[in-house]
């Protein structure tokens, strides 16, 4: 084996250590917005309830659900960034 071919050997698994860091980070970048999303999304529910029971759901909550919908989206978002691990 020729010193070219194991530093080539050797950028490649550099390469594809650094691509997996980053993939686990995206993924808990991803897996935090989706739990924000779900914490949105049941405030939005059990706070009016909680403070009243009698509530209806109204406009206001209805803007906590398009916030909850978003962090959701910026989620699936963020997925789409994951390099390959080739």
């Amino acid at each position: 084996m020729t010193e070219a071919t194991s530093d080539a050997a050797e950028i490649a698994a550099r390469r594809k250590h650094v691509a997996k860091r980053l993939n686990e980070h995206l993924k808990l970048l991803a897996a935090y917005m989706n739990a924000m999303a779900i914490a949105v999304a049941g405030a939005a529910i059990i706070v009016p309830l909680v403070s009243s029971p009698n509530a209806a759901l109204g406009r206001s909550h209805l803007s906590w659900f398009a916030a909850a919908l978003a962090l959701h989206c910026v989620g699936h978002v963020v997925i789409r960034f994951l390099p390959r691990e080739e």
